[in-house]
């Protein structure tokens, strides 16, 4: 009994996967046909058997279901592992905190109007403090602006380039830093409160604020904010913030959301054991 029990199982699963109809009978739906080695008075036969068996034992329906899920998720999975190793190498025109000599590299796409990347933020400035000064991880930071959810995003992204273009590197992180902490997320930020945090991070104010000209599609800076998206896009990346941690040995590791502290010190960790 329990080898014909395990057949039946066996057949019903294959059917599942065939497509065969188990909710009606089968001169309700359609005209039975040959499949495979099976005539189409033998396809009848075994799509009764089917129904039989799952009307009776409705656990392999969700069973069946449960493994094609587990399947696509696995198959979504690689393809996001490898989406991730098309990320564009990190040069010496990037954000960086950190050396750019230093093993570990953790690239980060974020949204300056995303609540989750400013909880982010203050996870990863503490993580820094640990590893920059080690020289361990470099800090990389590009721009990932959602738009469907932040109109403004891009604008901030924009303002944070002109802070890199009058102040160098330490300016654009110190922007950035003050524009996460006094700013509000969704959308609520006034514009026009930008060249003021310019001018109170040391910034000129007036070369700041023409710096800030142009569209909401980044100004003189669209083109490089463009593709720091797409480069989020290509690498895997659906939401923020979205990392990627580069080990010595070039594989790469991906953070979705706003991992807390551990999570991420885990997979710095594990990356560092990389060589």
């Amino acid at each position: 009994m329990e080898t014909l029990s395990r057949m039946r199982r066996s057949v019903a699963v294959a059917a599942l996967a065939l497509g065969l109809s188990v909710t009606a009978p089968a001169s309700a739906t359609h005209q039975s046909r040959a499949v495979g080695d099976f005539d189409a008075e033998d396809s009848r036969a075994i799509e009764e058997i089917v129904r039989e068996y799952i009307l009776n034992h409705p656990e392999v329906l969700t069973e069946a279901v449960q493994m094609l899920r587990a399947r696509r998720q696995r198959a979504d999975e690689q393809r996001r592992r490898e989406a991730a190793g098309s990320v564009k190498p990190v040069n010496g025109e990037d954000h960086i905190l950190g050396s750019l000599d230093a093993p570990v590299k953790l690239i980060e796409f974020s949204d300056f109007e995303c609540p989750f990347c400013k909880r982010f933020h203050r996870v990863m400035k503490r993580l820094m403090d640990e590893y920059v000064k080690t020289g361990k991880v470099a800090w990389v930071y590009r721009h990932f602006p959602l738009d469907s959810l932040h109109r403004k995003a891009r604008k901030e992204a924009q303002a944070a380039e002109c802070a890199n273009e009058l102040g160098g590197n330490q300016a654009f992180w110190t922007f950035t830093d003050t524009l996460f902490e006094v700013t509000p997320s969704n959308d609520r930020l006034d514009l026009a409160v930008l060249p003021r945090i310019a001018e109170e991070t040391g910034l000129d104010r007036a070369k700041f604020e023409a710096c800030l000209e142009g569209d909401a599609r980044g100004g003189k800076y669209a083109a490089h904010i463009e593709a720091d998206v797409q480069d989020a896009i290509a690498s895997g990346g659906t939401g923020t913030p979205y990392s990627l941690v580069v080990a010595p040995n070039g594989k790469v590791f991906t953070i979705n959301g706003a991992q807390p502290y551990r999570a991420v010190k885990a997979v710095i960790e594990l990356a560092l054991k990389q060589k």
